[in-house]
């Protein structure tokens, strides 16, 4: 049996077809491009598509059994299920006989068409801005790119060429050629391609309008906060961030207005400026959004909100604080639902994976994970969560706030404003018979100690620290109060990382790194003499329509472990300096960030100076 086609998606007549049927693109000599009827110029377009003498053209159901997708009681039961006017390729993937990618895939093979991924083939800014939104909408296309003057369409149905003619003749293209892809991979390319820019022409068309002056007035910014076009650019607004696997949104007074700026892995992106006339209204709406006093523009607030992006909820915190020209917001944007990530993809080696799994395997202990805000230590955290939470275990985690939904996990949220905070919530969550308790946040002397004692009386405890590296995390417990033999004989690990931007794979390109970059990495000249310097792929990436010109896509965790050995317990209860705690690891084997982050530059996945920027100088 042939295996299976890949992915996708369609909407193909099963019926009898013959080259001489209505289908617009078999036997009559078209090559599968819709043009302009004028002159060809010669140049080199891609082969036809549809080339050879006339012939019948196969059936859906004919590629789908060819290809062993279906069976052919497969196709009865399609055929027979299928409602008045409908195609087979949609009733077969709404009776659930088979996906929309294979469907699609059918379509590519019967039609002699590309099929493309829209997740990695992304639509271009070029190629968008010839399509308007409407008309993509109402032909269930994308525009994927430029190729010359020939306009790449990401269709599921390429036999509507009354819908190509359409879109061509508004593009003012020479000619369109369909490429397939899944019905819902267009809707979400077609989202999220004219969603980018819709924030930002409706600031424009906004700041078009008769300038009014700014309403002094917070009665009357409450009011105007729920006028129509307030709503609406908020909500394009947070809509475009979630699109952008934005981290956070910052919304910043000047004296003409509100600059707009996202952060995406890591790096802030202007998105736009807001006029002064909408100033008030924009942040009276993100307050009433969040339960915030909108008269209160003295103080800073802290609140939270949730709201829905294409059918996913996203939880907002949302922190307000008056500046010289008007109060700056900033929501850290939680999406609810979001894909965990395992342990296996955490980015650890082989080796510093067995170290954190054979941690958390323990009954009792204290395993910290350290760094700074936005390092990943909530995501390593849930990672260690899902392989401890099982039927036999108590799991119970106090968050702030809790970021994330664990299947089988009991989850608490702080609330400091009403006295709930770690340490009176770790104080009880001792009571409730827990076997693993997470603790979102070490940061006082009491947590602290709770923390230590409590991993030392029977559970372990997974916690989170602010400290450069794994080494410090010990001294900072000990500042914080811990006493210093219980650290020494509960803490079980110590996993400090960092988060580092990923090249664009679009746009990687070798990099010969100047001299004064290798010698900041620590690249002296004895090690450019190494094998490892000789086989390294040092690369960087100047950025792409792919990538939003950034020359990165997603990042990477830097990790550094630290495993307690008896020779560390040891120099914990001596009361041993940083350095020499630090001495003793590396030599017992632990890999520094700065050392993993080099390490992964040779390999090409990042580059030589994002290695140095976001790791602590040795």
């Amino acid at each position: 049996m042939t295996p299976p086609i890949p992915d996708s998606s369609l909407a193909i007549d099963h019926r009898d077809e013959t080259t001489n049927s209505a289908d617009p693109l078999a036997g009559d000599g078209h090559d599968g491009w819709l043009d302009d009827g004028g002159d060809d110029d010669g140049s080199s377009d891609p082969a036809p598509l549809l080339a050879g003498p006339p012939r019948r053209r196969r059936k859906i159901g004919e590629v789908l059994l060819e290809a062993g997708i279906i069976s052919e009681s497969d196709l009865m039961n399609g055929l027979s299920g299928s409602r008045p006017g409908e195609r087979l390729g949609h009733a077969l993937v709404r009776l659930q006989i088979v996906d929309e990618a294979s469907v699609a895939d059918a379509v590519a093979t019967q039609l002699g068409l590309q099929r493309v991924d829209l997740s990695t083939d992304r639509p271009t800014e070029e190629a968008i801005d010839r399509v308007p939104a409407k008309l993509a909408a109402r032909h269930e296309i994308v525009p994927v790119r430029l190729d010359g003057e020939v306009l790449v369409l990401a269709t599921a149905d390429p036999s509507d060429v009354a819908a190509m003619d359409d879109v061509r003749l508004t593009a003012n293209a020479r000619k369109v050629r369909p490429v397939i892809a899944t019905q819902s991979a267009i809707e979400e390319a077609r989202r999220r391609a004219y969603r980018t820019d819709a924030a930002r022409e409706m600031m424009h068309d906004l700041g078009e309008q008769e300038e009014a002056p700014a309403a002094d007035d917070d009665l009357q910014a409450d009011l105007d906060a729920e006028a129509q076009p307030v709503v609406k650019l908020v909500g394009t607004l947070l809509a475009e961030a979630v699109v952008a696997r934005a981290s956070d949104v910052h919304i910043e007074p000047d004296r003409d207005g509100l600059a707009v700026r996202i952060r995406v892995d890591g790096l802030l992106k202007d998105r736009g400026h807001v006029p002064r006339s909408m100033t008030n209204q924009v942040v009276s709406r993100l307050k009433i959004m969040s339960r915030l006093d909108i008269a209160e523009r003295r103080l800073p607030q802290d609140g939270r909100a949730t709201v829905r992006v294409d059918d996913q909820e996203v939880d907002l915190r949302v922190s307000t604080m008056p500046t010289m020209h008007g109060e700056t917001v900033v929501l850290r944007l939680l999406p609810k639902g979001a894909e965990r990530v395992p342990i296996s993809e955490l980015g650890l080696t082989d080796h510093a994976q067995t170290q954190f799994l054979d941690a958390l395997d323990r009954p009792q202990g204290l395993v910290l994970v350290t760094g700074p805000t936005g390092s990943g230590k909530t995501t390593t955290l849930y990672a260690g969560l899902e392989a401890v939470a099982d039927p036999t275990r108590n799991v119970i985690t106090l968050e702030d706030p809790v970021e994330g939904e664990l299947k089988g996990v009991n989850q608490t949220q702080i609330e400091p404003k009403i006295g709930f905070t770690f340490a009176r919530g770790l104080r009880h969550v001792l009571r409730q018979d827990p076997d693993v308790v997470l603790v979102g946040e070490i940061r006082d002397q009491e947590t602290a100690s709770l923390a230590v004692e409590a991993s030392f009386t029977g559970h372990l405890v997974l916690a989170t620290l602010h400290t450069n590296n794994a080494p410090s995390a010990i001294a900072r417990l000990v500042d914080l109060g811990a006493d210093r033999f219980l650290v020494a004989s509960s803490l079980l690990l110590v996993v400090a990382q960092r988060l580092a931007r990923r090249l664009c794979p679009r746009c990687a390109e070798p990099e010969d790194p100047d001299k004064d970059l290798l010698e900041r990495a620590g690249l002296n000249t004895a090690k450019r003499r190494s094998t490892a310097f000789r086989d390294a792929t040092f690369q960087t990436a100047p950025g792409c329509a792919y990538c939003d010109q950034t020359g990165a896509v997603g990042r990477v965790a830097i990790s550094e472990i630290l495993p307690m050995a008896t020779e560390m317990r040891d120099l914990i209860i001596e009361g041993a300096a940083e350095g020499a705690m630090t001495k003793l690891a590396e030599a017992g084997g632990m890999t520094s960030l700065r050392d993993d982050a080099i390490a992964r530059a040779m390999q090409g996945d990042i580059s030589l100076h994002e290695a140095v920027r976001v790791t602590p100088d040795p």
